[in-house]
């Protein structure tokens, strides 16, 4: 059965944005999401998100699936550049994802400039990797999710929200999400059904 690791971003928590949509579209249908929870200070430490997100993840295995937003998505790269070196996984999605400083919001630039990012290495090792961006993201610019996609060779969505896919902006359902998840997941029913 695949696992759905969800890595919020910046000053976050589960309880916030489109994560509990997505935690409650995956119950219904007998699946399982964990929405990590990560230090939300305004000074993040990469040191300690990566901490958080080892003693809150399982094991990775190929059909893992790892979901992230905005600095989320630089906390999920350099984790998994770390940990995919002998496994694979299913799916990546990262979401008003980037690569590097964005020239604004200077708190995040040292967790920015810790990170330690492998692309070949995720490109070979995840199977389906997706950037979902929005044209209208005042926070991360378009072109910086546009340039993550390339450095993954991975599938860009042009999502129909237009922000920075946070509730303040009147985002708590992303279907992206759904749509690019929903093929690999399997449910425990069919689990049980299949042996």
């Amino acid at each position: 059965m695949a696992q759905v690791i969800v890595i919020h971003g910046y000053t976050a928590s589960p309880e916030e944005n489109w994560y509990p949509w997505l935690q409650r579209l995956a119950a219904e249908r007998h699946f399982s999401v964990n929405i990590l929870r990560l230090d939300p200070s305004i000074h993040p430490r990469l040191s300690v998100w990566e901490s958080q997100i080892e003693q809150q993840v399982g094991r990775l295995d190929e059909n893992s699936i790892v979901i992230a937003h905005s600095l989320g998505t630089i906390a999920a790269m350099h984790y998994l550049s770390k940990h995919l070196i002998h496994q694979r996984i299913q799916q990546l999605v990262l979401i008003a994802g980037f690569n590097g400083r964005l020239g604004r919001l200077n708190e995040v630039n040292p967790f920015i400039d810790a990170a330690r990012i492998d692309f070949e290495l995720l490109k070979r090792q995840i199977e389906h990797r997706v950037v979902i961006y929005s044209q209208g993201d005042e926070h991360v610019p378009p072109k910086c999710s546009i340039q993550q996609a390339e450095s993954l060779h991975a599938e860009l969505i042009a999502a129909k929200h237009q922000g920075h896919f946070i509730d303040s902006e009147g985002c708590t359902e992303l279907p992206e999400v759904w749509r690019v998840i929903q093929p690999y997941l399997i449910s425990e029913n069919q689990a049980s059904a299949k042996e």
